[in-house]
């Protein structure tokens, strides 16, 4: 099977083994230039250069290229009346088929000389006969590794075992046009191609299937004996005056605590189990952004995934995701609690490393913690970790945990030589099956402790769950952050036993990157069927609407979506209302009741709640439409300049709060972009240039309006609770504010029907107060206790008058009562 095949549609063999090739094989195919918009794959004259002579290889390439509708790779390419080969096998040794590659790519180079308008792409493809990471000398290994280019042996049993999972994978195309114009053609410069090729197949393995792997046991030899925890031990030794022994037996078994023990082996039987298994729990994933994942992989870069954390799903659905990209599964950071009998073995052989949740007053731990996660970096393995340190229970992005950030940038403290990138990535679901466990929990109840029995318990309430969704974000370059926040921070960087100081600039800059990286993820959403459809009923009296104006809303939230884009990355639904609102009802959260005039579509009591979580998924991405919908209500006519003056004194606060990635200097533009939108849909008029004012009651279009605007409402009215409190009981301490911020607002919940847990969420409220104090709206006595801010009045004032009256009133008598009953 490693006969050279240099016209392969002229090779006897190959038409004799053709056939039976396909019977045996099953692949996916990958191509980087797909996701891109100008993607020449295809479009223009292409060659395909690969790393082996293999038939079997060549065969899955003319299936792929068959099924891409790509060039046949068996039929030459015709320029100016010659015939120059289709496939360039360029092996990593120098051999025969590798010289002819680089005469043929002098050939390619040449052509273009004399023909100004010739632009040929080559498309470098790899073929990976299953994923395992480097060579290992163990016998029977030939079975199911990859090898570059095997005899006919060896080939024959890759064949027999791993027929079944190939990954093609066809890279980013090069310009020989742009090549030839910029460098010529002599042989040097086809030499200079080869070294890159080979180079960029290279790369392309260690994107696919990691750095070799360590035997476990040894690892934990080799970190034992390194210079920092040699010096890790000793202060353990000296500060807690135990023996040698005893202090590096306590490290070894931190380390046994906490060190993955990936097998490619389970991860490939993993592969086909939840294949199976998401075919039955979802209808579908989507997927989106995975080209700029693997263009920093083939890059080189060290990746981190930072997802939001939504359900235990997280962890399996985004590492088979990961998988099917073509990259490397990461290894994941995941809570000692989830280390439990048989799930902990099974998650540790599938890349999972256990971390406690707190390393206080332990520096041996954090010392071990520390110097297997800079193990993990220098090595090149992929790692994956939540910032939030938990599940959300409220649907929101929580405030992020910066302890893994620290450790990640005190890795590039140590030296570390390849670049690291930070890669947000979103996950969303159309059905999460812990929803509601969360709802429990935040009435108060205790969260069960992880088991086997709850596991099995999940498994048997498994069903078709929708959609789900995984966004890749932009990707965060940790050198260029530092570079940008930090001068000389490389002055800080230490090296062997010296332990990564933390210097003054630590502190806040992990919390700035924290911050980057939840808005990074929020960046990423993804609207969806049931959370639009949430977003709409939860904005209604009584949480129904008729079907007509349910799609009449879905409209207007579509509109906006893709017409004034949240982000470049946001992932928008590209259907209309109607194949929404079927979508969404075949999840059967809805209920839908027949009368005489039609259908009506609402939400149960207790569903309803449940309904909140999802529609928090995406309130940032209605949060400043509805605030502006909300202000011309309220006012009835407004200037540009006012609806940008109104929305630019909440925005602050609302950025800390929903992470949104907008700066202050883009409200302008942004309200400009609503306006025209909401007055494209006739929910506004404009009478004179940059005026606007309201559609009459009349309208049809009035109640769309004002459910738009009732996705801002209850969190304008908590901003009202805090800052009337603040303003009536001032000073205060900073734990009573809280405290009563959250008493007033349970109780706003049950006179006004506001089913939403997180309107009294403690978290929420925290950020809140936070963010007055990080603006300086809140000031602080001798005493400790909080004082508001000149500032304060004018903005308690402006949210105040977005409030309905009656809510409004609600809201003054019962700070009132409280302060009274606190005081007596």
């Amino acid at each position: 099977m490693a006969v050279i095949i240099r016209m392969a549609n002229q090779s006897l063999g190959y038409l004799l083994l053709k056939y039976p090739l396909r019977w045996m094989t099953r692949f996916i195919s990958i191509a980087d230039d797909v996701e891109s918009e100008q993607s020449p794959l295809g479009s223009k004259p292409l060659v395909y250069v690969m790393r082996s002579t293999s038939k079997a290889d060549f065969s899955i390439l003319q299936q792929a290229a068959e099924r891409m509708q790509l060039p046949d790779p068996q039929k030459p390419l015709h320029i100016d009346g010659q015939k120059f080969p289709r496939v360039m096998f360029l092996e990593q040794a120098e051999t025969d088929s590798s010289q002819q590659a680089i005469a043929e790519f002098q050939h390619l180079l040449q052509a273009h000389q004399s023909q100004s308008d010739l632009d040929v792409h080559l498309c470098p493809v790899g073929i990976f006969w299953g994923r395992k990471p480097g060579q290992e000398a163990h016998a029977g290994n030939a079975m199911t590794g990859d090898l570059d280019n095997p005899g006919h042996f060896r080939k024959f049993w890759l064949v027999m075992f791993s027929g079944r999972q190939v990954l093609c994978r066809f890279s980013r195309t090069v310009s020989l046009g742009t090549m030839a114009r910029q460098s010529g053609s002599d042989l040097k410069i086809a030499h200079k191609l080869a070294r890159v090729a080979r180079v960029h197949f290279v790369r392309m393995r260690h994107a696919v299937a990691g750095p070799k792997l360590s035997d476990r046991n040894e690892l934990m030899r080799t970190l034992i004996d390194s210079p920092a925890l040699k010096k890790a031990v000793a202060d353990e030794q000296r500060s807690n005056r135990v023996s040698a022994p005893e202090a590096r037996k306590k490290a070894l078994s931190y380390l046994n605590e906490i060190a993955a023990n990936y097998s490619e082996t389970l991860v490939r039987v993993l592969d086909r189990l939840m294949t199976w298994m998401w075919s039955r729990i979802y209808n579908g994933i989507d997927v989106r952004g995975g080209d700029r994942v693997r263009k920093l992989a083939q890059q080189g870069h060290e990746i981190i995934y930072v997802p939001c954390h939504r359900s235990h799903m997280d962890y399996l659905l985004l590492s088979y995701v990961i998988y099917k990209e073509g990259l490397v599964p990461p290894h994941i950071a995941a809570g000692v609690n989830l280390n439990f009998f048989p799930v902990g073995s099974i998650f540790r052989r599938g890349g999972a490393f256990f971390i406690r949740r707190s390393f206080r007053g332990n520096k041996l731990y954090s010392a071990v913690f520390r110097e297997y996660l800079s193990w993990l970096f220098q090595k090149g393995y992929p790692v994956k970790y939540f910032t939030e340190g938990g599940r959300s229970r409220t649907g929101r992005l929580l405030p992020p945990k910066t302890g893994m950030l620290a450790m990640t940038i005190q890795g590039m403290l140590r030296g570390q030589e390849r670049p690291i990138s930070l890669v947000p990535v979103y996950l969303g679901y159309e059905h999460v099956m812990e929803v509601s466990t969360y709802l429990k929990e935040l009435k108060g109840k205790s969260k069960e402790k992880e088991s086997m029995w709850q596991v099995l318990g999940s498994v048997r309430n498994l069903k078709n769950f929708g959609q789900g969704y995984v966004t890749f974000g932009n990707p965060i370059d940790l050198k260029d952050f530092l570079d940008h926040q930090v001068d000389d921070w490389q002055r800080s960087v230490t090296r062997g036993a010296e332990e990564p100081e933390r210097p003054g600039w630590l502190n806040p800059v992990v919390s700035k990157l924290a911050e980057g990286v939840m808005r990074g993820i929020n960046d990423a959403a993804a609207a969806n069927s049931v959370n639009l459809t949430a977003l709409a009923l939860l904005s209604s009296e009584h949480h129904a609407l008729t079907r007509e104006e349910l799609l009449l809303q879905l409209e207007v939230y579509l509109g906006l979506l893709q017409q004034v884009p949240y982000s470049k990355q946001v992932n928008a639904p590209q259907c209309s209302a109607e194949t929404l609102w079927q979508q969404a009802s075949r999840t059967k959260k809805f209920t839908v009741a027949d009368d005489t005039m039609g259908q009506v579509v609402s939400l149960e009591k207790a569903n309803a709640i449940a309904m909140t979580y999802y529609r928090n998924n995406i309130l940032h991405l209605m949060i400043i439409p509805g605030l502006v919908a909300t202000v011309m209500i309220a006012k009835k006519q407004q200037t540009h300049a006012q609806l940008v003056e109104q929305v630019a004194q909440v925005y602050p606060m609302l950025q800390a709060e929903l992470f949104l990635s907008h700066e202050l200097s883009d409200v302008d533009l942004w309200v400009a972009a609503i306006l025209e939108e909401l007055e494209r849909q006739q929910l506004i008029s404009q009478p004179e240039p940059l005026h606007y004012q309201m559609v009459s009651r009349e309208s049809p279009q009035w109640l769309q309006l004002q459910l738009l605007a009732r996705s801002a409402s209850e969190t304008l009215q908590r901003y009202s609770i805090v800052l009337e409190l603040l303003q009536q009981a001032e000073p205060i301490q900073r734990a009573d504010l809280e405290r009563h911020s959250i008493t007033l607002a349970e109780r706003l919940s049950s006179i006004h029907g506001i089913n939403a847990p997180e309107f009294y969420d403690k978290k929420v409220m925290s950020t809140f107060i936070g963010s007055l104090k990080s603006q300086q709206l809140l000031q602080v006595n001798d005493d400790g206790q909080q004082i508001a801010a000149p500032q304060i009045g004018p903005l308690s004032d402006a949210i105040d008058a977005l409030i309905d009256p009656p809510v409004l009133q609600t809201i003054r008598q019962s700070v009132q009562q409280l302060l009274v009953e606190t005081k007596s």
